[in-house]
């Protein structure tokens, strides 16, 4: 099945260009990467705003790091639980590790008290 038409009126067929200093490019570039977008999108919208201001929501990303340690441990913890279920008895290094995970939850919740 083809794509529907897109209406004239919708099309983007004007080209803009136009020279920016170094710093006003690094300042467009700086907005445009705080809010997750390519810089000619950005610019779209500050034309397009109706508003004296844009805003765009952004959303804050986890550390890579941080990320990658909790996966661990999940790893680590799911590893226990099978022992247990196979072996009927419990790990000693659970208290621990159950320890290690309300440490790093309770760090990024002060992090981010709004969420991720």
């Amino acid at each position: 099945m083809a794509r529907p038409p897109i209406e004239t009126e919708s099309k983007r067929n004007r080209l803009v260009i136009f020279r920016l200093t170094g710093p006003e490019h690094d300042r467009l570039s700086e907005q445009a990467r705080r809010a997750g977008l390519p810089v000619n999108d950005l610019a779209r919208r500050l034309i397009r705003k109706e508003r004296k201001r844009l805003v765009v929501q952004t959303y804050r990303h986890c550390d890579p790091a941080f990320l990658k340690r909790l996966d661990r441990i999940g790893h680590n913890l799911n590893q226990l639980v099978k022992s247990a279920h196979i072996f009927g008895r419990i790990s000693p290094l659970i208290e621990p590790l159950c320890q290690t995970i309300d440490r790093l939850i309770a760090e990024a919740l002060e992090e981010y008290p709004d969420g991720p």
